[in-house]
């Protein structure tokens, strides 16, 4: 673990991250280096991506930025430790660059919509819809092969970091596209044409 610091605007800004995402941290550091000074403020909250930050004043003028704690309640609980959102920051992006896709960014709250029992299956799909209101993400679970079960379910995409992580990194694809899983492992992403985009990227 490591802390990086920033004079930013007069103020001090601590970021606590594994050393490897040093590049995700500056990212987070020019970003708020754009924000109007005068919201650089105790509680000042801003999302980038799947997460949202909050600038923290320790003493005048030294600020921690911290989000939410994903290992407990990110609804409640607030860590430090940027690793787990940098990581999924970094997981999105290069997964949307060797995609060539233009990213359509998911909240860690957002709902993703699953049939019953499909993450225990072998082999699923994900779809992302447009059509959907504020806190859906779009992103639908479903069978490969007919489960024979029509029932669904709903839950927050943070949650999978736990049951299954693999899926996080395609959860930036922008409306239309489709990814294939077997397994741990992707075996097709189809874009809005229903063109391959995955067999390409190899």
């Amino acid at each position: 673990m490591k802390k990086f610091e920033k004079r930013i605007m007069g103020r001090t800004i601590i970021v606590t991250a594994e050393k490897e995402l040093e590049p995700q941290v500056e990212i987070l550091f020019a970003i708020l280096e754009q924000v109007d000074s005068n919201k650089l403020i105790h509680g000042f909250s801003l999302q980038v991506g799947w997460s949202v930050y909050y600038l923290h004043e320790k003493e005048t003028g030294y600020f921690l930025l911290t989000t939410a704690d994903y290992a407990k309640n990110p609804f409640e609980d607030i860590t430090e430790d940027l690793t787990l959102s940098l990581w999924v920051q970094l997981e999105q992006s290069h997964f949307l660059r060797k995609m060539n896709a233009d990213g359509l960014s998911i909240k860690f709250s957002d709902k993703i919509i699953l049939t019953k029992g499909v993450l225990e299956l072998e082999k699923i799909y994900l779809q992302r819809n447009a059509d959907v209101e504020k806190g859906d993400s779009g992103w639908y679970i479903g069978p490969v092969e007919d489960n024979n079960t029509t029932e669904l379910y709903d839950l927050y995409a943070y949650q999978l970091l736990k049951i299954k992580p693999e899926i996080i990194q395609v959860l930036a694809l922008p409306n239309d596209y489709m990814v294939v899983f077997k397994g741990n492992e992707i075996k097709a992403v189809l874009n809005e044409n229903d063109v391959d985009v995955f067999k390409d990227s190899l």
